[in-house]
């Protein structure tokens, strides 16, 4: 499945199972670059295999929020948080 920045993706496996997260980019190796604001940050990215990911949506609003250098690690985990409800 192709992955671009903005997309919500859910982890299908390991430790962070279940969560959810945004993708900010794609690396040279194909890994998924994400981050969910609390645990992963935008200092702290992590790198996840795709197969593990499943996309749940993309929105252009978060998109512009992520690639935004203004936007903040609480900005990010609120948005998720809301897309959540």
């Amino acid at each position: 499945m192709e992955f671009k920045a903005g997309d919500i993706v859910k982890s299908i496996s390991g430790h962070d199972k279940n969560r959810l997260f945004i993708v900010i980019s794609i690396d040279k190796t194909g890994k998924v670059v994400i981050i969910d604001g609390r645990y992963k940050t935008a200092d702290k990215p992590k790198l996840k295999n795709p197969k593990h990911l499943v996309k749940v949506a993309h929105d252009d609003y978060i998109y512009g929020k992520v690639n935004s250098s203004a936007s903040t690690n609480a900005e990010i985990f609120r948005l998720i948080k809301k897309f959540k409800e």
